[in-house]
C-alpha cells in the first residue's frame, strides 16, 4: 500500500511539473512575443509564428503565413494608433500534451481616443528543432 501511495504521489509530482514547465515555457514565449509587438519589432514578430502559421480575427479576416501575419500586426498599430496602456485578465497559460502549448486571456487597451476590449489566444507549436512557434491566434476587437 505504501509503495502504492509513494507511485501515486511521484506520478502526480512529475505530471504538475511537467505542466508547470510547460505553462512557465508558455509565459516566457508570450512575454517576448508581446515585447516584440509593443516594441514594433516586425521582422522578429515574423520568425516566431510557423510557416503555415494563421492569425484571425474573429468574425471579420483571417491572414496565413508569417509575412501576411506580421503586415496584419503592423497595419493594426497604423489602423488603431498607439496603445497607452493594456491589461490582460483571466490569463491561462496550458501545455497541451509534449509539443502544444496554449495560451488565454481577456484584454483592454487604451487608446488615445478610445479603449478596445476583446480576447486573445495563441497556440505553440514545438518544431522538429526544439524551438516553439505559433500555429494560431486568435483575437476579437470591441469597441
Amino acid at each position: 500500500m505504501k509503495v502504492a501511495l509513494v507511485a501515486l504521489f511521484t506520478f502526480v509530482a512529475f505530471v504538475n511539473a511537467t505542466h508547470s514547465d510547460g505553462s512557465r515555457t508558455m509565459r516566457d514565449l508570450f512575454k517576448l512575443y508581446s515585447e516584440r509587438v509593443y516594441g514594433k519589432k516586425y521582422d522578429l514578430i515574423r520568425s516566431m509564428y510557423d510557416i503555415n502559421g494563421v492569425t484571425v480575427e474573429g468574425g471579420k479576416r483571417a491572414f496565413f503565413g508569417p509575412e501576411a501575419i506580421s503586415n496584419a500586426i503592423r497595419g493594426y498599430h497604423n489602423e488603431l494608433g498607439e496603445g497607452k496602456n493594456t491589461l490582460n485578465f483571466n490569463e491561462r497559460f496550458e501545455q497541451l500534451g509534449d509539443n502544444l502549448l496554449y495560451y488565454y486571456s481577456d484584454y483592454k487597451t487604451d487608446l488615445s481616443d478610445r479603449t478596445i476590449e476583446g480576447h486573445y489566444w495563441q497556440i505553440w507549436k514545438k518544431s522538429t528543432d526544439g524551438s516553439w512557434k505559433i500555429i494560431h491566434d486568435e483575437f476579437t476587437i470591441r469597441e
